[in-house]
């Protein structure tokens, strides 16, 4: 009878168990936290309200005081991106740290309930090994053999709430190592964007500082600069398009993947601007009135990601003309993707990339009317070679909104 309650004794002290110093520890690792979230629902309304401003500009009519300060609430947008992107990094090592004080104290009453699920069985192991008579007739009185026997009770229904409370344990420790796999990918993905971000913003100092000399910051250079890139990046998309075109009519449906093969290249959601094809767009702005992809408005220095896993193919520049800074990947299936108008790069040629690895990051590189991505899907791809611009992706396009 004792012994009995000395082990239901222990089980429920298992039960309620908890360190003091790891609940204070937690608590403050939580408080730390949830000031570093404040911190950065704070940097991303100024990030909101820059952009904003960036919006207002880039709608008005393309001129050199427009350009000038598009660029310069592009540096301030980056900054902040900078800022939150450092906020965010000590975030997610605050919850990794909190994390492992989890994992740790998880392990320990997994290893604690095993304990205790041991002792209950062998307890039970003992108790049955006596048998009904015996307890009888070892018992002092009919009511102590029948409180031996209702403890047997007691202490097999223990042992069923002690196997599902390991079983709970185990979920929670999975669950634990998941979201510490998690964290560690994000943290690792918010270092890569803060260097990249700084690279970013040193670019985008230079173009201001580039387009002020070139222009002797007049007018009249700057609408003569841009007449003269429009008239030779009409020629260029006229070519390609061209040859586009006819590459269209050898597309074989047969050999295309299926729905769900892509995912979104980019985090979150964004507001498409303009889908491929023959959109009301494409009629008006360009002579072959044809768009070979979809674009996606997002901020400059948005992390691409991989729309399926693949090998790099090209990392290209057409400078000012075109899809400037660019990337293709090439999927296993003889499958093709282009990532254009990118402010930075962070892959190489001959690379493997995995579905929703960053690439690169957005931008308004080549022939853009404003921040966006360009993204393409091709069916067969050749790298065809322009003057002026340099290595161009030309090939069977595709509709990508036929594969998300």
């Amino acid at each position: 009878m004792k012994r009995s309650l000395n082990v239901l004794v222990f089980i429920l002290f298992l039960l309620g168990s908890v360190p003091v110093a790891f609940a204070e520890n937690e608590a403050d690792l939580r408080a730390r936290i949830d000031a570093k979230s404040k911190e950065l629902e704070n940097v991303q309304s100024q990030i909101n309200d820059t952009q904003g401003k960036l919006d207002n500009v880039s709608s008005q009519s393309k001129s050199l005081s427009r350009e000038i300060q598009s660029t310069e609430y592009t540096i301030k947008n980056l900054e902040l991106n900078i800022k939150g992107s450092e906020i965010n990094i000590d975030k997610l090592t605050l919850e990794l740290e909190n994390l492992g004080i989890q994992l740790s104290d998880t392990e320990r009453m997994i290893s604690e309930k095993k304990a205790s699920i041991s002792t209950i069985i062998r307890e039970i192991n003992q108790r049955e090994k006596v048998g009904v008579l015996e307890t009888f007739l070892s018992s002092k009185s009919l009511a102590d053999s029948v409180t031996e026997l209702s403890n047997l009770d007691e202490l097999q229904a223990s042992l069923g709430n002690e196997i599902v409370l390991l079983r709970n344990l185990s979920s929670a420790l999975d669950e634990n190592i998941k979201d510490t796999d998690s964290k560690k990918t994000g943290l690792v993905n918010e270092q890569l964007n803060l260097k990249n971000r700084k690279v970013i913003v040193q670019d985008q100092k230079s173009y201001k500082e580039t387009l002020l000399k070139e222009t002797k910051n007049q007018e009249s250079a700057f609408q003569r600069q841009l007449s003269e890139l429009e008239k030779k990046q009409e020629s260029i998309n006229e070519e390609i398009e061209g040859l586009e075109a006819v590459l269209r009519k050898n597309f074989n449906a047969a050999l295309a993947p299926g729905r769900g093969y892509l995912k979104n290249p980019f985090t979150g959601s964004r507001i498409m601007t303009q889908r491929y094809g023959a959109t009301d767009f494409a009629k008006t702005a360009y002579k072959t009135g044809f768009h070979n992809g979809n674009d996606y408005g997002m901020p400059i220095g948005t992390p691409i990601i991989a729309a399926a896993s693949g090998r790099i193919l090209a990392v290209g520049n057409n400078g000012n003309y075109q899809y400037g800074k660019y990337i293709v990947i090439k999927h296993d299936d003889n499958f093709f993707t282009l990532y254009a108008h990118l402010s930075q790069q962070s892959v190489s040629v001959g690379q493997s990339v995995t579905q929703g690895e960053i690439i690169g990051y957005s931008g308004n590189t080549g022939y853009a009317t404003g921040p966006h991505l360009h993204f393409g899907v091709y069916q067969t791809m050749e790298l065809k070679g322009f003057a002026g611009a340099g290595v161009v992706p030309v090939g069977t396009t595709m509709d990508p909104n036929n594969y998300f």
